[in-house]
């Protein structure tokens, strides 16, 4: 991928290092997004949107002249001068984030319970055949499905309790589709937070020279792979040990020599985090 880099060089209006850093960087995350069905489409417009708030932000604090900050964030952000005034102008909400980004299965269910071709003449659903021309579920999939096959999302919905198959038949349950999960909300909090804070320590560091913030890495490559899983167990248990027992009353020690009870005084959440990685060949993930 380097050589790739090199050779872009001439074509983009940043240093060519920052494409790897991206790959690299993002693949974890994207691969958590992709496994719990967020759609690229909504991915894309709430990071257009921090894209002209931080664009915004920066722009304040490198500049006192204010004239032109439309323009000033079009061209620190390459989009288009339209779309950063409705951007900025747009209320932020991640309501409408998710409006304009609604799931197929929803919007699918909602044709099937309003539709006229595929309701009876009270207005209720059609049971519908699996697949086939005229009123099946595949055609109820081709017309509202944004160009999916019908298989795939069958298969969600019935997961998700919101039809049920009988007979070869598709019949209507609910229209309340809610996706499933395999993180909780407390799990994605904690998740995010700690990106968030990993994050803004390493953009500090690489943009600062000196009075860097404490980051540190400590690996090896020479452990067989037959000994990971012990070799796991056995670092995890030496760090909960020593973050029982020597980094938190240290660290108790040094919060108390500085707190305050005043609210107004306080700062926000300060401190550091710790934990285990494994990387399974992120080299061979730099070259794709």
């Amino acid at each position: 991928m380097i050589s790739k880099i090199t050779s872009l060089s001439k074509n983009l209006s940043f240093s060519p290092h920052w494409l790897n850093f991206i790959a690299v960087s993002l693949r974890p995350i994207i691969r958590l997004l992709v496994k719990n069905k967020v759609e690229f489409k909504t991915f894309f417009n709430l990071t257009r949107e921090l894209f002209v708030e931080e664009a915004e932000n920066y722009i304040n604090k490198t500049s006192s002249d204010k004239r032109g900050k439309i323009s000033s964030i079009a061209y620190q952000t390459g989009l288009d001068r339209r779309e950063v005034s409705s951007i900025i102008k747009a209320p932020k909400s991640y309501n409408l984030i998710t409006e304009q980004n609604r799931s197929r299965e929803a919007f699918i269910m909602d044709q099937w319970n309003n539709d006229p071709m595929f309701c009876d003449e009270e207005g209720s659903p059609l049971d519908l055949k699996r697949s086939g021309p005229g009123l099946s579920f595949e055609s109820l999939v081709q017309r509202f499905g944004k160009n999916i096959s019908h298989g795939p999302i069958l298969n969600e919905l019935i997961q998700a309790g919101c039809v049920r198959l009988i007979n070869d038949k598709v019949q209507f349950v609910t229209n309340d589709y809610v996706p499933p999960s395999t993180s909780d909300e407390t799990k994605v909090g904690i998740a995010s937070l700690s990106m968030n804070r990993l994050a803004s320590t390493l953009t500090y560091n690489l943009s600062h020279r000196k009075n860097l913030k404490f980051q540190r890495n400590l690996y090896s490559v020479r452990v067989d792979k037959k000994h990971i899983s012990l070799f796991e167990t056995e670092v995890s248990n030496m760090m909960n040990d020593v973050f029982i027992n020597i980094i938190t009353p240290r660290f108790d020690a040094i919060e108390q020599k500085h707190e305050t009870n005043i609210k107004s005084e306080q700062s926000g959440p300060i401190g550091l985090g710790l934990f285990y990685f494994q990387q399974n060949n992120i080299e061979a993930e730099a070259q794709q």
